[in-house]
């Protein structure tokens, strides 16, 4: 049985992404160090096992990226204060109001 040349066009596609899927796979698993190994080859594989880039761990990376976050949502709701002028109150009085927000004038 022949199949289509439309056919293979389909196919080439998702075999491709299958080969790539897999080879991924296989390249996440091999590269996994060993933190006990202490003989020269595996020290001379991985000089530096505790760092994932140039100056940072998993936890520095973790601790950083909690860090943005918690100040972009804060940045966030200050921003949405000032874009429904809820930040400060009313200067339509004609009597000094005190800020009692912690912002400034």
């Amino acid at each position: 049985m022949r199949i289509a040349r439309t056919a293979l066009v389909f196919l080439a596609p998702a075999r491709s992404a299958s080969l790539l899927v897999a080879a991924t796979i296989a390249a996440g698993l091999g590269c996994a160090s060993d933190p006990t190994a202490t003989d020269f080859k595996s020290i001379k594989n991985d000089l530096t096992p505790e760092l994932t880039n140039i100056a940072e761990r998993d936890v520095d990376i973790e601790r950083n990226l909690a860090t943005t976050s918690n100040q972009n949502l804060r940045m966030f709701w200050n921003d949405m204060g000032r874009a429904w002028y809820v930040d400060r109150p009313s200067i339509l009085s004609p009597y000094f109001i005190i800020p009692t927000g912690g912002q400034p004038r």
